[in-house]
């Protein structure tokens, strides 16, 4: 027995109205997931830091994902980070399914500034650019590991906390 609404229409009818609301309900989703993202993304600074720091095919000398950092005022970007040490600077980038318009960006050595964070969640702020564009708050053994990679390029201010 066919409900009150569908009466009188077809059973190929029925079929298509039900895959015409699925597919509806599946581009909405998609497009909520990209507005929210991008709207993250823009928050943190992201798309400001890849247009002032354009990424150069460059081999990393460490390459590590699923990294954890905050961005910005409030962007936690929890195990969606990619972060590079390369010869000529530290390379950032988003996991693609968490930022399908962000490109990673390369900061060169002489654009990046290093200190404790003091805060609530305290680690090591990188700080992007001078005057700054942007920041990535890390774990301090994260900023460790990057350090040893990157040896003398890295920019340290003082003793990374542990």
């Amino acid at each position: 027995m066919c409900p009150a609404i569908c009466i009188n229409m077809p059973r190929e009818g029925l079929s298509v109205a039900k895959l015409d609301v699925v597919s509806i309900a599946v581009l909405g989703i998609v497009a909520i997931w990209l507005l929210v993202t991008s709207l993250i993304l823009l928050s943190c600074g992201w798309f400001r830091l890849m247009a002032a720091f354009p990424d150069r095919a460059e081999p990393p000398i460490l390459h590590l994902r699923f990294i954890c950092g905050r961005m910005g005022p409030a962007a936690n970007m929890n195990g969606v980070l990619t972060v590079s040490v390369c010869p000529s600077g530290l390379r950032l980038g988003v996991l693609r399914v968490f930022g399908p318009f962000a490109k990673s960006f390369l900061v060169p050595w002489s654009q990046l500034s290093v200190m404790e964070e003091l805060s609530m969640f305290p680690g090591v702020r990188v700080q992007f650019g001078d005057p700054e564009l942007g920041s990535l708050v890390i774990d301090s053994l994260l900023a460790a590991q990057l350090a040893g990679a990157a040896g003398a390029n890295w920019p340290n201010v003082g003793p990374i906390p542990h």
